[in-house]
């Protein structure tokens, strides 16, 4: 706000000082003029009843809500303005001529000369005239910041909306994620009650981490990557051999960050409906490689994907969604069949 101030009254005294130098100018072009310093005087007066005039026009302006009323009111306000703006600073200018005596011209004495309506009016038109272009610029001027504030505005009305539906969908991963977890403990319960007992404390572990990194923005892929272990590692316990997993991870990709929970969702859509629906299980292969500067991140699993796209639930929906709101364009996510395996491609671009 105040940098908005410093440049409206800088633009002010610019300007005016602009057109009343440029007026002196004009009159050495007279041969019998004369530079005496009562003339300055008068020129910097001048400069100071139009900054105030004009002031004043921007202030019923503000006042009146000018810019918010039809086009016709705004027209005939604004030109009301000018005309009285026109008078009085002509009425201010006549009146520094009387009390200064400025001599500008030879042989001439401005201060008993009589007072000549038409020098008068034809100066007052000449101030309208200012006064109507001053309008028209501060019009421009603000109707321009008003639309940059309204932009702003949008943008922040965005972002929140964003982050509300951001805060959502972790909120829904983590019933999601203990959910799956809980139902590979219970099909280890009738099996193996002792390693059930050791899988609880694991989960333990492992949804202590979940919730600590799912109420974060990003995280780094490495952080990810290791609770995805954790999680497989609770998993091949429950299938035993009917689970391989295949990690190939460039170093060059573990700093860069992602949505929390964003792999490991896409695991626990493979566990669920590729491992755990064949009989001999299969293989979850996880590649991640960071190509200039596009992270590129596949997640596959043995399998058949369904007919109808929807296998993937809340999960796959939710990651998708979140992608979106994070990096719009700059973020692509797709899951298609290749051979005997589902195949996962997210690939996201920083800038």
């Amino acid at each position: 706000m105040e940098r908005k101030k410093l440049l409206y009254w800088s633009v002010q005294f610019a300007g005016w000082t602009a057109y009343f130098l440029f007026s002196i100018l004009l009159l050495f072009s007279t041969e019998d003029f004369i530079s005496t310093v009562n003339l300055y005087i008068y020129a910097a007066l001048s400069i100071l009843a139009a900054i105030m005039v004009s002031h004043g026009i921007r202030y019923v302006i503000i006042k009146r809500s000018l810019l918010s009323k039809p086009i016709n009111q705004l027209i005939l306000i604004t030109l009301l303005l000018t005309i009285v703006a026109g008078f009085t600073l002509e009425t201010f200018q006549h009146f520094f001529e009387k009390i200064i005596e400025i001599d500008f011209l030879v042989d001439t004495d401005r201060k008993d000369e009589p007072f000549q309506l038409g020098t008068f009016l034809f100066g007052v038109s000449r101030s309208i005239i200012l006064f109507l272009l001053w309008s028209g610029f501060y019009y421009v001027f603000a109707i321009v910041e008003k639309s940059r504030a309204q932009e702003i505005l949008n943008l922040k009305w965005e972002a929140s909306k964003n982050e509300i539906e951001l805060k959502n969908l972790r909120a829904q991963l983590n019933p999601h994620f203990l959910f799956n977890s809980l139902n590979s403990i219970r099909a280890l319960i009738g099996i193996n009650p002792d390693q059930a007992k050791t899988s609880v404390t694991q989960l333990s572990m492992l949804l202590r981490r979940s919730i600590s990194l799912g109420k974060l923005r990003l995280i780094p892929l490495k952080e990810e990557l290791d609770l995805v272990k954790i999680y497989l590692d609770l998993e091949q316990v429950r299938f035993e051999e009917r689970l391989q997993t295949d990690f190939q991870i460039s170093q060059d990709s573990l700093p860069l960050e992602i949505p929390p929970l964003m792999v490991q969702t896409v695991v626990e859509n493979a566990i669920k409906h590729g491992i755990s629906k064949s009989i001999d299980g299969g293989v979850i292969r996880v590649i991640s490689k960071k190509v200039d500067d596009t992270l590129d991140i596949t997640v596959s699993n043995s399998g058949e994907l369904s007919q109808n796209n929807d296998e993937g639930g809340i999960g796959i929906s939710n990651t998708k969604k979140r992608l979106e709101i994070l990096y719009g364009k700059d973020a692509c996510f797709s899951i298609n069949q290749i051979g005997d395996e589902v195949v996962v491609k997210i690939n996201i671009t920083y800038k």
